[in-house]
């Protein structure tokens, strides 16, 4: 199958089985979490576009609808993988958000979803499918966003993935680029390797963002980061609170940088 982009909803997987590829397969790094279900984040023009893209998958025979009044949320039928598809481009509001049709009850939060589109790359699966993936700062930044939209509903569903980007940023391909161009990370006496990565990331988060954005994300990490605040997202990723609290201290510096 081949998209074409130019009249159909565009695509980009998201979310779990991206950091799966990101992390494992590219770069031997053990995600953790068990991928439970696919993301993908589809570019539509209206409800009515996303209402035919949904019933051609259903069409299709290779998805069902899964219970629920979710229309977004769809099961593979050959693999019982779950498949959430999040709509965004010309249904959002003005804040960013959405409000799921029918009854407009839902509100989804899509900040994000169109910078992590933006500055996806193309690739080129086996069976001839063209995707565009979500590089690791877009991922994260997703992540900062799904964890300030439900870290009371799942608490530790998103801060893990969050704290693994933040630990392994360096070394995913990044170290000699960080030794070329970022050459002040290197420099303080008490070098920890993993806050150089996550400030590093800090620093390519902030590249997909403006200004307003830039302090919107700072807006939600930085009171994680106040050693005299709750660390809720420090206590929900698992790690130690201080090493989580200076990882996200060093994500904030980046981000704060640009």
């Amino acid at each position: 199958m081949s998209l074409d982009f130019s009249r159909k909803p565009e695509l980009a997987p998201l979310a779990a089985v991206v950091r799966d590829l990101m992390l494992r397969h590219a770069h031997g790094i053990a995600p953790g979490r068990q991928t439970e279900d696919v993301d993908f984040a589809v570019m539509v023009r209206d409800w009515e576009a996303f209402a035919a893209l949904r019933a051609a998958l259903l069409a299709s025979g290779d998805f069902a609808e899964r219970p629920g009044a979710a229309t977004h949320r769809l099961r593979h039928q050959a693999t019982g993988l779950p498949l959430d598809i999040v709509p965004f481009g010309g249904i959002e509001r003005a804040d960013r958000t959405i409000l799921w049709p029918p009854d407009q009850s839902t509100v989804f939060d899509c900040f994000g979803v169109s910078e992590a589109f933006a500055a996806s790359q193309s690739v080129r699966m086996p069976d001839g499918v063209s995707l565009r993936v979500a590089s690791i700062p877009a991922l994260a930044l997703l992540k900062v966003t799904a964890w300030q939209d439900r870290k009371h509903s799942t608490p530790g569903r998103d801060a893990g993935d969050l704290l693994l980007y933040l630990r392994h940023y360096m070394d995913c391909g990044n170290l000699d680029r960080a030794a070329r161009d970022h050459g002040d990370l290197f420099a303080a006496d008490d070098y920890d390797h993993e806050a150089a990565g996550a400030r590093l990331l800090g620093r390519d988060i902030a590249l997909l963002l403006d200004r307003q954005a830039i302090q919107h994300v700072l807006d939600i990490l930085l009171p994680q980061a106040d050693p005299h605040g709750q660390l809720l997202l420090a206590q929900q990723s698992g790690l130690d609170l201080e090493h989580a609290r200076r990882l996200i201290e060093a994500v904030c510096n980046g981000l704060a940088e640009i």
